[in-house]
């Protein structure tokens, strides 16, 4: 039967608890961990101060409260701590993202994205997608090992948001290896070293889109980069700087999180063999399955806020200039909300999971990674007539927050 959302109201022990981030298990099993952290409190205070919230209720308050701030300039500790590299590109680069800032600037970008991704706008994408998915299979062996993410799921993301902005990607491993490197800015335990070879891509892939913004104002088309270069002449506020950082966030965003959708996906598939069976006998599941895949094995587990004012929890209030880690993926196995969190269940309905944020930054490109998931899997499911896995040992990337694989080796059948 399909689950039930679960409203239950008991609140535990309020008194902030110790976590340490660098806690091996938030890389190896985050879900046995996050239901350990539950069971001591609701609130947790990491080794460097940081408040985490693993509820669902609270997290999803939190991500939708108009009270606090997505800036992280607004932490009090920003300018001590400097999580960046000071007055470095990367640091000036991120601070222009739409997902850093909030209104007026954040407004003002968001409309100019909005222009981009209407529901028609991504639904005219299917078919290419389609296309693409198709000619990644194609060069898959059809009955020997091949690695998932490294032939497929890094691939795609990258084929479509480049297809999208009308962008010649040229060598999608050098664009892969930007992308990587860059999103390390969302790693709450990244080292310095770490966000040195991140400000070394930026650097190297804003010029590399400055090369594209130019070429394309030169010589018009009709690609979602066209729209953004038209919205900017609406917009002369937003600078040359502001837009080529906004692309770098959309091949960030538009790669990283949804290769990691397609290979935890395909994981929990091979690891729940029956789901995947029911999947494949009623293809009219995706939908739903999708949604289980964004909730059981999150992409992305952190979504940060920082404390305008004190902000109150139940009885503990939390000062002002404080930065909060609302723990999706933890909240996306709260019992509070998920009736058996722990079991993976493509027919899960009504499944509020809090993958993709919430509020005024609600992932702009939600819409389009579902899109890419479901094509993906529905033309793998068709291509293969067995899928296991080669290796019950995965190795998932050394990253708290951009939960993923490094390597999924698989192999097909039919």
């Amino acid at each position: 039967m399909p689950a039930t959302l679960v409203t239950r109201t008991t609140a535990p022990d309020l008194a902030p608890q110790i976590a340490d981030m660098r806690d091996p298990l938030f890389l190896t099993d985050p879900r046995r961990l996050y239901q350990r952290l539950r069971e001591q409190g609701r609130v947790h205070r990491d080794s460097v101060g940081l408040w985490l919230l693993l509820g669902h209720g609270d997290c999803r308050v939190a991500m939708q409260s108009s009270h606090l701030s997505r800036d992280p300039r607004n932490w009090k500790h920003y300018a001590t701590v400097r999580p960046y590299l000071a007055e470095s590109a990367l640091e000036k680069t991120v601070e222009r993202f739409m997902i850093f800032n909030d209104a007026p600037f954040h407004t003002r970008l968001r409309t100019l994205m909005n222009a981009a991704f209407t529901p028609a706008a991504t639904r005219a994408l299917t078919d290419a997608i389609e296309t693409a998915s198709n000619t990644l299979l194609d060069r898959l062996p059809a009955s020997e090992p091949f690695d998932f993410m490294r032939q497929f799921a890094q691939i795609l993301p990258v084929r479509v948001i480049s297809d999208m902005l009308g962008i010649e990607t040229g060598d999608l491993d050098q664009t892969k290896a930007w992308s990587d490197a860059i999103s390390m800015v969302v790693e709450p335990v990244a080292a310095r070293g770490l966000r040195e070879h991140s400000n070394r891509a930026t650097i190297e892939m804003t010029e590399y889109l400055r090369a594209e913004l130019a070429r394309r104002r030169a010589h018009p088309s009709d690609t979602l980069l066209d729209v953004l270069i038209e919205g900017q002449r609406d917009d002369p506020s937003l600078s040359d700087d502001d837009l080529l950082a906004n692309l770098m966030l959309l091949f960030l965003a538009g790669h990283e999180t949804t290769t990691n959708l397609l290979g935890n996906g395909l994981l929990a598939l091979l690891r729940h063999p029956e789901q995947m069976q029911m999947l494949r006998l009623d293809p009219g599941l995706l939908p739903l399955a999708i949604e289980e895949m964004l909730r059981f094995e999150s992409p992305a587990n952190v979504v940060a806020r920082v404390t305008r004012e004190p902000w109150r929890i139940g009885e503990l209030e939390i000062p002002a200039g404080e930065l909060l880690y609302c723990m999706t993926g933890a909240a996306n196995h709260d019992p509070e909300v998920f009736e058996r969190p722990e079991v993976f269940d493509i027919r899960r309905s009504p499944n509020p999971h809090l993958s993709f944020g919430g509020g005024v930054h609600y992932c702009i490109g939600a819409p389009l990674a579902r899109l890419e998931a479901q094509v993906a899997f529905g033309a793998l499911l068709r291509r293969f007539e067995s899928l296991s896995l080669v290796d019950e040992a995965v190795c998932w990337r050394p990253l708290v927050n951009l939960r993923g694989l490094q390597a999924l080796t698989v192999k097909g059948g039919g």
